[in-house]
């Protein structure tokens, strides 16, 4: 969804404007208001704006100096500028940048909706991956790259062979610093097969994305890509300019890297047909525990709330672990043949494969993989057989690990009794029956905890509302009471309850001015300020549009009914 922001000292024009852009649905615009080129400033320090639709000629900050902050801010927002026929000389220069435009005052509200329409098909359109002098580029430094990459994630797996130096930084030519902590990202694509056959294809989709990520990141931060074993993307940015993480600048880069991430996330989707998920440090990493955070955000990047794709949250140091290992040993000839089965199972990725499905809530692939262990699992005779008790430990340990994170232990214990071990079992026939079981039931304690998630932030969400009404009421707003970026609310609120949050918003301000325009002692224009309208004129037309009576119909229609 993109996001309008109407600027004019005005209050007439900006709230009759927003009024009129919330109505267009088939623009999908999340707009926003505000009343002086200070207040805008306000919103693009706290979000993202594609478009801005501002007056130039206003008190204390104007147009052109607004222009300034946003290019500063968010370089790719366009801007459509408000002017009177003396003023065009005076914007001339200014929009000569492929990214401004402007309507004259005198124009009718039809000329600014069909330029605010231009402008959202324009950025919908602009998008284009195959940018032929980049692709020379890289290929060019392609070689680089891959040293860059490796040794990049060796220090991100804290791997004691490699250092954080200048001299190692210089010498792979890596565009960040080594003397400043940096802001790190994990990401994931979604509806990527972990086992697609057609491996060129997968890579060309995994490249296109990248290539995605480093249009949006790079234009204004210092930032390296790469990618792990697992194909998610690493991103490590730091600011152009040297600033003290415990500055400002340091927040403003990290909403600027999560609005970009959101433009990212959306142009993926648009352009090449996939989501992309991403987990997102909160605090600058130094290079000695950039280690830890890498870890910390994997675990987080499977978090969700609901089922839906396409996240992006910032880190709360999720703990990471990891199962151990044991050394197969032979066993018998007679249980030989299953015993190969599962010996070569053990050196594949497949115990990697089955926890990111756990992790990710994708039960029809883990039960998939799982079937290809625990079959020949059934068939090993011998109680003590090696290769069965590191097969059995393996998923046990991955289950284990899986419930102690989330805190589902006592759950499970509850739904299916105590937590089996080895030692319980008089055969490995039982031992699958049990992991099955257990499995079942994990995944259904991972649906009702995603659902409880979602439905603690809807509940929380709707009473906020509820008790907010006469208040700024954005998406932004309340995407910030729970800590979720606005989107990703959009979708999770539309998801569980069947409406848009504004359609929510609107039913609660109407169910609201009900009850107030029976108390005939609150004038309307008392009542249009208590559910979030600046003008008893914007209230009474809202009002109509949704009942088919006006406030003061509504009103004496009441007092005849109780006479």
């Amino acid at each position: 969804m993109l996001r309008l922001l109407i600027v004019d000292n005005e209050e007439i024009i900006v709230n009759h404007l927003f009024e009129v852009f919330r109505g267009m649905d088939h623009l999908s615009l999340d707009v926003y208001k505000a009343y002086s080129g200070e207040e805008a400033i306000e919103w693009l320090h706290r979000t993202r704006m594609d478009i801005v639709l501002t007056d130039i000629d206003m008190p204390n900050i104007n147009g052109l100096q607004l222009m300034d902050e946003i290019f500063k801010q968010w370089p790719q927002c366009k801007i459509i500028f408000l002017t009177g026929h003396s003023e065009f000389s005076y914007i001339y220069k200014a929009i000569q940048h492929p990214d401004v435009s402007y309507i004259l005052k005198l124009e009718d509200i039809d000329k600014v909706i069909q330029a605010v329409e231009e402008t959202v098909f324009k950025i919908r359109k602009e998008i284009k991956t195959g940018d032929l002098i980049r692709e020379a580029k890289e290929k060019i430094h392609i070689a680089l790259e891959l040293f860059q990459e490796g040794y990049l994630l060796n220090l991100l797996k804290g791997s004691t062979m490699v250092k954080a130096t200048k001299e190692q930084f210089d010498q792979l030519s890596l565009p960040i610093t080594d003397e400043a902590p940096v802001i790190l990202v994990v990401g994931k694509l979604d509806d990527l097969s972990l086992q697609d056959n057609n491996y060129l294809e997968k890579i060309q989709q995994i490249y296109s994305v990248r290539q995605m990520i480093k249009r949006y990141l790079t234009s204004n931060l210092k930032c390296v890509i790469i990618l792990d074993d697992h194909f998610r993307f690493t991103i490590l940015i730091q600011p152009k300019e040297n600033v003290s993480p415990a500055t400002e600048d340091y927040v403003h880069t990290l909403h600027y890297i999560k609005g970009m991430l959101e433009s990212v996330q959306q142009s993926c989707q648009d352009k090449l047909n996939h989501s992309i998920s991403f987990a997102v440090g909160s605090k600058p990493a130094t290079w000695n525990d950039i280690s830890q955070q890498y870890h910390a955000l994997h675990s987080l990047l499977n978090y969700r709330i609901g089922t839906e794709n396409t996240v992006l949250l910032v880190d709360n140091e999720v703990p990471s672990t990891a199962p151990a290992e044991n050394k197969a040993e032979c066993s018998n000839d007679e249980e030989f043949e299953a015993e190969q089965k599962l010996l070569s199972l053990t050196t594949t990725n497949l115990f990697t494969f089955i926890e990111q499905y756990l992790e990710s809530g994708l039960k029809d692939k883990y039960f998939e993989e799982l079937e290809q262990i625990l079959l020949p699992l059934s068939l090993i005779k011998n109680k003590n057989n090696l290769v069965a008790q590191q097969v059995y430990c393996s998923i046990s340990m991955c289950l284990l690990s899986y419930m102690n994170r989330w805190g589902l232990r006592d759950k499970v214990i509850g739904k299916i009794g105590e937590i089996r071990f080895v030692n319980h079992y008089c055969s490995w026939g039982d031992a699958v029956t049990y992991i099955r079981k257990l499995s079942v039931c994990v995944f259904e304690l991972q649906k009702l905890e995603q659902k409880r998630r979602a439905d603690n932030v809807i509940s929380f969400i709707q009473n906020f509302i509820v008790s907010h009404l006469g208040e700024d009421l954005s998406l932004v707003r309340l995407s910030e009471q729970v800590y979720l970026n606005p989107s990703y609310l959009s979708r999770i609120f539309k998801q569980e309850t069947k409406k848009n949050l504004t359609e929510f918003i609107d039913a609660a301000r109407i169910q609201r001015a009900k009850e107030l325009l029976v108390n005939e002692n609150i004038k309307i224009h008392e009542i249009a300020r208590q559910v979030g309208y600046e003008s008893a004129t914007s209230f009474t037309r809202f009002f109509k549009s949704s009942t088919g009576c006006s406030p003061q119909e509504y009103r004496d229609s009441y007092v005849m009914r109780v006479k």
